[in-house]
């Protein structure tokens, strides 16, 4: 709205202008036409004053006037510079009519000159703007163009939703065949929109890989985001050099309206990337609708961000480690470490909570490595190296698909004297989503320097006995969902009880997490597995208490 006030501002002073360059050389014109004498003079405060000299400086008054309106608004400052330009040249023409004086045709003559010099500074500035609203690559409005046009509604108070839409693979082509195929693939997006949208609202490509559509009140948004997504997702065929390419570009948009959803263009433009976050979150080829839940739950996820930044910063985590017990004796075969947080004000955040919002950013990566290195240092010394027990460390799934996560971890076992053999690494079957050539290298790695790898949360994700045998991990941990369901029927425990075969088959110990109940503990000891983790036989618990079962 800024730049729609400031608009405003310079109509109103071009409308001042206009109305004192007018008055004054109407004044001036129709003084001097009252004497046909061509020396004719005005006299003011006792001093004369040459009629022609005062309109021939009242006239390039005006020229400058006009110019300067001009640059100010390059249309309507040039149609009003015409019409004054052009009343003063009317004015003089007819005092020289009436006069018989050519003295003021220098003026004449200077006036027909402005109005080229308005008309070519007009289309400059127009072809300026033109420019400057518009983006190089695809032809549509940029940014700027896009806001300008989203300021005139809301001036207008007229309906609208925008549409912000983004190519979520896009940057892969980019990356794999340089930007010049990016930008035609761009071109192709473009003229997909321009075909799909039409006449029925403005089109721009806000940067990078992202456009916004501003749509018209009698258009349906959810309806034009579903036919762009159907548009732009079939195949783009292209030609580059010799070389034909074929590319699915998957994409996303999120939907904000105007007045419902914000009255000013920063309120608006921030909930539709809101909705664009969320429908990013849904998967591929996906719109979602801003509703205050999600801002609600924006502001939520960035206070668990800023809470996890300055744990970090001010050591707020801290870990349990939950005992792990062999089914048979009830003998300690070691303990899971497992992340806290508390606040400055003693209360605890569930892992549950702020482990999946620092999955969405780098932060997850720095609460491994706290992890990692709190956990060697607490138990560095305390384990007999003649014995065989084990302290479970959990990382993310980005962490393992980076290449330096391996490094890092034998950087902390060398701080701290630590015997790799002790140390055994937490992975979920979802790690294999992210980057699975990197993650089985990282394992093999770890297994190689004596790390045990254990493989978590199984049962629940998609890997298969021949992900199974790639990843060579030395653990399954059966997931608890499973546990749960274990007093429900015989299927829900063979179930359970294949699962140990298939481990015992690859060679893996089988552990069993969540076992609650003495009742669940009576039919876990019925199955084929190892070890028992749950509140059954130990709750998590301090390292002091840790240390106490060693």
């Amino acid at each position: 709205m800024d730049f729609m006030r400031q608009k405003r501002k310079g109509h109103l002073i071009i409308i001042a202008l206009t109305l004192l360059c007018i008055v004054m050389y109407g004044y001036v014109v129709v003084l001097g036409s009252r004497n046909r004498n061509p020396n004719a003079v005005i006299t003011y405060f006792g001093v004369d004053y040459p009629v022609n000299t005062i309109q021939g400086l009242l006239q390039q008054l005006i020229n400058m006037t006009c110019i300067i309106i001009t640059c100010v608004d390059c249309i309507s400052g040039r149609n009003i510079s015409f019409v004054i330009v052009g009343i003063t040249l009317v004015m003089t023409g007819v005092r020289m009519l009436a006069t018989g004086n050519i003295q003021p045709l220098p003026g004449e003559i200077s006036g027909s000159i402005t109005i080229v010099i308005i008309f070519l500074v007009a289309g400059l500035f127009r072809d300026a703007r033109r420019k400057s609203f518009t983006d190089y690559t695809t032809g549509l409005l940029n940014q700027r163009g896009f806001l300008y046009a989203l300021d005139t509604k809301i001036h207008e108070k007229k309906m609208c939703s925008i549409i912000y839409y983004q190519l979520s693979n896009f940057r892969a082509i980019n990356d794999d065949y340089g930007h010049e195929v990016g930008d035609i693939v761009l071109k192709v997006v473009a003229d997909r929109f321009r075909q799909t949208v039409g006449e029925n609202g403005n089109i721009s490509r806000i940067g990078g890989a992202v456009f916004a559509v501003l749509v018209p009140a009698n258009t349906d948004p959810e309806e034009l985001a579903e036919r762009i997504i159907s548009s732009v997702s079939k195949r783009i065929d292209i030609v580059f050099g010799d070389v034909n390419l074929g590319f699915y570009l998957e994409s996303n948009a999120g939907i904000s309206s105007f007045p419902a959803d914000g009255h000013d263009r920063n309120n608006l433009v921030r909930c539709a990337d809101v909705a664009l976050i969320y429908a990013t979150e849904a998967g591929a080829n996906t719109y979602d609708v801003f509703d205050e839940d999600m801002s609600s739950r924006m502001l939520h996820d960035k206070e668990i961000e800023r809470m996890i930044k300055e744990s970090l910063d001010k050591k707020y985590f801290y870990m349990v480690y939950q005992p792990q017990f062999h089914v048979d004796g009830k003998r300690l075969r070691g303990f899971e470490a497992l992340i806290r947080m508390k606040r400055h004000d003693g209360i605890v955040i569930s892992p549950g909570e702020f482990i999946p919002i620092a999955e969405k950013s780098n932060l997850i990566y720095s609460i491994d490595e706290f992890a990692f290195d709190y956990v060697i240092s607490e138990f560095a010394g305390k384990i007999p190296d003649d014995s065989n027990l084990k302290v479970s460390v959990n990382i993310s799934a980005n962490g393992m698909a980076s290449e330096d996560t391996v490094s890092k971890v034998i950087e902390i076992i060398n701080k701290y004297k630590f015997n790799p053999k002790h140390l055994e690494i937490e992975i979920t079957e979802y790690s294999l989503a992210e980057s699975q050539e990197q993650t089985i290298k990282n394992i093999a790695k770890l297994r190689e320097y004596g790390i045990t790898v254990a493989l978590d949360d199984f049962g629940t994700g998609y890997t298969s006995l021949a992900h199974l045998m790639k990843l060579s991990a030395g653990v399954l941990k059966v997931d608890k969902s499973l546990v749960d369901d274990i007093e429900k029927g015989e299927v829900n425990r063979d179930f359970i009880g294949s699962i140990g075969s298939m481990g015992h088959l690859l060679n893996c110990e089988v552990i069993l997490e969540g076992v609650e109940t003495e009742k669940q503990l009576e039919y876990v000891k019925e199955l084929d597995c190892d070890i028992v983790q749950g509140y059954v036989w130990g709750k998590p618990m301090s390292l002091e208490e840790a240390l106490k079962l060693l």
